[in-house]
């Protein structure tokens, strides 16, 4: 509890505030003991990525209740949808939504790097055969992954 306070505390005046509505008391308590709230507030996502991503965090130890999980989704999925002018100014500060291509899961580096669910998943699968990627020629090796994909990716991708 102490440190959830401390982290609420810390949280710098320049830093984005989160809207206001039901679940975002969800997200202050259990999104900003893992992540910047810069994190939270420049990703955009669809419901569905949402869904999935927050599932994510479920199944790695998020403290988010069952009855908490729609309430959550809702919240971020309204006022953190895809496709919305905020998400353009995203892609423009990279740090924010890159992905480590060698960690992240098929659903990780689809809602991340906004590929499709086959692409993602020839990522992984390419990962598993041949091994970690090393830089973007590597990542250009996956069969099937378009190279202007890999173009429009390169500034969120980390290895």
């Amino acid at each position: 509890m102490h440190l959830l306070i401390f982290a609420l505390l810390f949280v710098s005046a320049d830093e984005p505030a989160l809207p206001p509505g039901n679940g975002r008391e969800i997200v202050q308590r259990t999104c900003i003991g893992c992540h910047d709230l810069k994190v939270v507030t420049t990703k955009r996502a669809t419901l569905q990525q949402w869904t999935t991503l927050v599932n994510q965090m479920v199944s790695r130890g998020a403290d988010v209740e069952d009855d908490e999980v729609d309430t959550l989704i809702g919240y971020l999925s309204k006022n953190f949808p895809a496709g919305d002018k905020a998400s353009a100014e995203s892609h423009d500060h990279p740090a924010a939504t890159s992905v480590n291509v060698n960690q992240a899961s098929a659903a990780e580096l689809a809602s991340g790097l906004d590929l499709s669910d086959k692409d993602a998943g020839a990522i992984v699968a390419y990962r598993k055969e041949n091994g970690n990627f090393k830089n973007l020629s590597d990542l250009a090796k996956v069969p099937g992954l378009d190279a202007k994909k890999i173009d429009g990716i390169k500034d969120r991708v980390r290895f």
